[in-house]
């Protein structure tokens, strides 16, 4: 008798329980979907910086001229949610900088919005003046 007195019911994976973790798993999952098409974009984004940072004619091109061709490049690409003007073109010592600061909202549900900020940069081979 003694024996079944210390003994506890065991409690299990309960139908509550489990509603929470497929709950918590679909937000989670929610937010994954709506996320992957900003970080694609952010991808196609870096790609056109580095890709007109390692042009070799872009070198010693100004500002307006760097700005074009990363627009090409976001046309080629379907960049989106970001404008050439926004490209700041700068010197860290020696070295020309290509950066890109920017920040993007898409509507997660009801008031609430999902805000990715993105800060690229890219490095000019080859210096430049």
């Amino acid at each position: 008798m003694r024996r079944s007195a210390f003994r506890q019911r065991q409690g299990g994976f309960t139908f509550w329980s489990g509603l929470y973790v497929l709950i918590t798993f679909g937000i989670i999952v929610f937010v994954g979907v709506r996320s992957v098409p900003v970080y694609l974009n952010n991808r196609e984004v870096q790609k056109a910086l580095s890709e007109v940072a390692q042009d070799p004619s872009m070198q010693h091109a100004d500002a307006i001229a760097i700005q074009r061709a990363v627009a090409r490049h976001f046309e080629a690409g379907y960049a989106a949610d970001v404008s050439p003007r926004d490209i700041a073109v700068g010197h860290e010592g020696e070295t020309r900088v290509l950066s890109l600061h920017y920040e993007v909202r898409r509507p997660l549900a009801f008031n609430m919005s999902l805000v990715y900020t993105f800060d690229d940069r890219a490095r000019m081979t080859g210096g430049g003046g």
